[in-house]
């Protein structure tokens, strides 16, 4: 770009910038003027009436003199634009024909009409690793939504909402092309980019949790999952819709087809590394928790050891057959009966339950895991089914 072109950026925060000055909205400027100038290069290309834009810029307000007020905004931003030529006379805003207009002759770059020029070239080419080249170049530019400052301005929102959509389109048309490529781990960093801009599809929260899935990740399918409900109620306060529902069963399909090691479980269950503040769950969740705590306090001493019970069918390892289910029901009718109350347990997989247990010591821990073995060996009906147990100290 030579010297004197100028660059314009309207997605996330408005800002023209070239060699010689950088204008962005402040305190200490109009806003007025600022929207006269964002108005009148969105609409390059074209006249805008007077009354236009004293729509535009006083939508409710009653002015005496609306003209003279025009004219003054005008005046404004012509002296702010100069800044970019100090060299030359550039006029940045022409009056003809009693309209105004955005100097088309002015060398200009703006990243909203890049970003639908590059979505209509996509649109045009049929070989789909030169049309993910352009998608992707169109996915870089979109940094926020349209001029937000400005969200409330009825022209901004329609253009905002127009924007959004191509750019979900074309995050969703990147998934398609890096799933024919299993590029499964590109697929989710671009969707949780497409998220930090607020892109509230289903469509896309969807090619997340697929992809977890295809990577052998069901239980961070699973996680993801409930953060979006959490989301969807919390912020938005609807629930998700049926397709997304059906996602969540093939989750627990998989999760539930699918036995983890220890080290697997353990990864799993923490925290992720990112997570700040307070932690966020449900009502019932908080309450068993709650409970949980509340019956803690009476072991203060205690210690508590995370423990992954494994059965396997030793005619057919790693396979779900009737004695191996009919053996599951058997170990957690021992696990519910018999671990106390301060105890913790669920199913985390098709052949698997994880527990946390409080005990004193170490050796607490040995006595309530041969106790359950034992009371399981007499409640079992299929010698052949084989318990494995491991145990991990929380810490």
């Amino acid at each position: 770009m030579e010297a004197s072109g100028l660059s314009v950026k309207m997605f996330g925060e408005f800002s023209i910038k070239n060699d010689h000055y950088e204008y962005t909205p402040s305190s200490s400027k109009s806003m007025q003027v600022t929207t006269l100038i964002a108005y009148l290069i969105s609409c390059r290309g074209t006249e805008v009436s007077k009354d236009k834009l004293m729509e535009i810029l006083w939508p409710e307000d009653e002015i005496s003199n609306p003209t003279g007020a025009l004219r003054n905004l005008i005046y404004q931003a012509r002296q702010e634009l100069s800044r970019f030529f100090p060299d030359s006379k550039e006029n940045c805003i022409l009056f003809t024909r009693n309209a105004y207009s955005w100097n088309s002759w002015l060398t200009c770059t703006i990243d909203t009409e890049q970003f639908e020029q590059l979505y209509s070239q996509a649109q045009k080419e049929n070989d789909p690793s030169l049309r993910f080249q352009y998608l992707e170049e169109m996915f870089k530019l979109y940094r926020g939504s349209f001029l937000p400052s400005f969200h409330s301005e009825e022209w901004v929102n329609f253009r905002s909402i127009y924007y959004q959509g191509l750019y979900t389109t074309c995050v969703l048309e990147m998934c398609g092309y890096l799933k024919q490529n299993g590029r499964y781990p590109d697929l989710l960093s671009l969707c949780e980019q497409a998220i930090q801009y607020d892109i509230i599809n289903e469509d896309v929260y969807k090619e997340i949790l697929n992809a977890y899935l295809e990577m052998g990740k069901p239980h961070k399918a699973l996680d993801y999952y409930q953060s979006i409900i959490t989301l969807f109620s919390s912020r938005y306060g609807t629930d998700v819709s049926d397709s997304l529902k059906d996602v969540y069963q093939n989750i627990l399909r998989a999760a539930r087809g699918r036995q983890m090691n220890m080290d697997d479980l353990e990864e799993n269950l923490k925290e992720e590394s990112g997570a700040k503040g307070s932690f966020y769950c449900n009502f019932d969740i908080f309450k068993n928790i709650y409970q949980i705590n509340i019956r803690s306090l009476r072991r203060i001493r205690s210690r508590r050891y995370l423990v992954l019970l494994t059965l396997e069918d030793s005619v057919s390892p790693g396979i779900m057959t009737q004695d191996l289910q009919s053996e599951m029901e058997n170990l957690r009718y021992v696990i519910s009966h018999y671990l106390r109350k301060n105890d913790v347990f669920t199913q985390s997989s098709f052949s698997q339950y994880s527990l946390i247990l409080t005990v004193p010591n170490e050796d607490g821990c040995h006595v309530a895991i041969d106790r359950t073995r034992a009371r399981y060996e007499n409640e079992r009906t299929c010698p052949h089914v084989i318990l494995h147990v491991d145990m991990r100290e929380l810490t």
